[in-house]
């Protein structure tokens, strides 16, 4: 498999990895990016970007990536705590005022951002001109009711927690700007590659690769059965939080121009794996224009206690995923670091961001062939074992392959 980029000898077993993606895991375009000790030390990307095999994909390629949106917008709220905007242990209520209704008064943004708000659907249904209104969306999520006593459990908040995030950053940010705006202002000028929520009109979609959706019953069936019963059930919480919009019950529509043109902060984002690796090593790096300073990293690599009754989460139906301030935490179902004081994102399909501060590493990956792997996907495990020989000598082991 032939590719581009550049590769530090020192580090070959990880882009050995890279590419036996391509010849094992029948990957078809994908860029893979590794920071340690603050340098680039792998930035390669190869395959095709289109479904055929017929579109190299090239160094400005970039692709949907799903949930690792959610970190992006996670890293907005984190710059703004290391200007001392905000501390995640205030109320939302305290900057948005029309958020306390509803039995949400004292839901702390912490709470929020750890999916234990009870906000993990929409009751209202949403289309993609209802989304496209930010005032009236806004509106509409400050008036829904948690479903269960916040804090209390852990609820994925699949699709409602990036317009959440959009709409407290408006209240914090000295400029008043959005998810998009923010992103486009203060973190795409900063980093290498690219990241974006929302593309404008004039973006050039032929840059954008082509996902490969993932087989919805391979998807489904790799999933618990009480999972896959409540997705069925149109009344369920399950249902209600992964399936509203209706858009994105089909994978596909994420190739559409209409819907990436969304600020869709959980799962709209397009970008490269240079791009989101650039912006995780500019936060953790005393030298970059990010960096996020002592007392922000502090409370990213800290470990959340548990919710009262426990990590089982009500929308997943398993204890699978551990959030703080946003990220996700490594924990023994879901191992994706050495260290607890790591964090970082996955998206649906395979994409990931990776930030361990114990080891100085950031990595992340992009690609357009969506796995049905929940966590520990091959392609991921695959990298994530070499990167983890190779910094740390450390034959890793891996949870639930």
């Amino acid at each position: 498999m032939e590719s581009e980029g550049n590769i530090n000898p020192k580090y070959s077993l990880i882009a050995k990895a890279f590419f036996e993606n391509f010849e094992y895991n029948d990957e078809i375009g994908a860029s893979l990016c590794v920071y340690h000790d603050d340098k680039l030390v792998i930035d390669i990307w190869s395959g095709y970007k289109d479904l055929k095999k017929q579109e190299l994909w090239e160094e400005n390629t970039v692709v949907p990536f799903f949930s690792t949106t959610k970190v992006v917008a996670a890293s907005c709220l984190a710059i703004c705590h290391s200007r001392g905007l905000f501390d995640y242990k205030d109320k939302v209520s305290k900057y948005w005022k029309s958020f306390a209704k509803n039995g949400k008064e004292n839901i702390t943004i912490a709470q929020l951002l750890q999916h234990r708000g009870g906000l993990a659907a929409i009751e209202k249904k949403l289309t993609i001109e209802l989304i496209k209104d930010r005032e009236l969306l806004e509106e509409i999520i400050a008036e829904q009711k948690p479903y269960w006593n916040p804090g209390s459990f852990q609820g994925y908040h699949c699709w409602t927690i990036g317009w959440y995030i959009s709409a407290l950053l408006s209240k914090i940010d000295t400029k008043k700007r959005r998810l998009k705006e923010f992103v486009e202002e203060d973190i795409l000028p900063n980093i290498n590659g690219e990241i974006r929520v929302g593309i404008d009109e004039s973006f050039d979609f032929s840059r954008i690769a082509i996902l490969k959706p993932i087989s919805k019953t391979k998807g489904l069936f790799s999933m618990p059965f009480k999972f896959v019963k409540e997705f069925f059930n149109p009344w369920s919480l399950t249902s209600k939080s992964m399936l509203n919009p209706s858009f994105v019950s089909n994978h596909a529509n994420f190739n559409r121009k209409d819907v990436l043109e969304l600020e869709f902060g959980s799962g709209g984002g397009i970008g490269n794996a240079k791009g989101i690796a650039s912006l995780f090593n500019g936060m953790t790096n005393p030298k970059h224009l990010l960096f996020l300073g002592k007392n922000t990293l502090d409370y990213l690599t800290q470990y959340p206690e548990s919710p009262k009754h426990g990590f089982e989460d009500l929308v997943l139906k398993q204890n699978s995923f551990i959030f703080h301030a946003g990220f996700m935490k490594p924990s023994d179902q879901h191992n994706f670091s050495l260290h607890r004081s790591a964090f970082g994102g996955f998206g649906a399909g395979g994409s990931f961001v990776i930030s361990d501060p114990e080891n100085n590493l950031t990595f992340a990956y992009t690609m357009n062939n969506m796995s049905q792997e929940m966590m520990n996907m091959k392609r991921e495990v695959q990298i994530r074992k070499a990167v983890y020989k190779t910094i740390a000598n450390n034959e890793y082991k891996v949870v639930n392959t």
